[in-house]
């Protein structure tokens, strides 16, 4: 098992980050290709989530289940299927009239991928903190 954890600093308002980051992470995560609430609506804990997604270098399908909501400071999802057992915890907090947004991922490989971990765990981060630069010009040139 792995963490993974980037934070990026957002000058925009809180309210408007967490929006941002909680209404499809296909706007601004860049592994993501499509995703689609998959229970009614709103977004709560329970709620869940199908995720199309590309990771080590093919396109593979999450489930995921919400498993936190705090309006404007915390969600966070389990995975309920997909190639490893991952979870993601983002949480939100008042910077200064800016956004601090703080995400941690956890993933256990299973089989084969466990000799991979540490090339696995590089790309994530790697991928996570460039999406986190790209919701940052994203949100700051509105």
């Amino acid at each position: 098992m792995f963490t993974v954890t980037e934070s990026v600093r957002i000058d925009r308002r809180v309210d408007e980050v967490f929006d941002f980051f909680t209404e499809g992470r296909a706007r601004w995560d860049e592994s993501v290709i499509s995703e689609e609430l998959t229970s009614p609506p709103p977004v709560g804990v329970g709620s869940t989530l199908h995720t199309r997604m590309r990771a080590m270098g093919r396109e593979v399908d999450f489930d995921w289940r919400v498993t936190a909501y705090e309006t404007g400071s915390r969600m966070a999802v389990t995975s309920t299927s997909g190639i490893m057992a991952t979870s993601s915890d983002l949480q939100f907090a008042d910077a200064g009239g800016g956004t601090l947004v703080a995400v941690r991922i956890d993933a256990e490989p299973t089989g084969m991928m466990r000799l991979a971990e540490p090339m696995i765990a590089e790309s994530i981060r790697s991928t996570l903190a460039s999406s986190l630069g790209r919701a940052k010009r994203m949100l700051e040139e509105r």
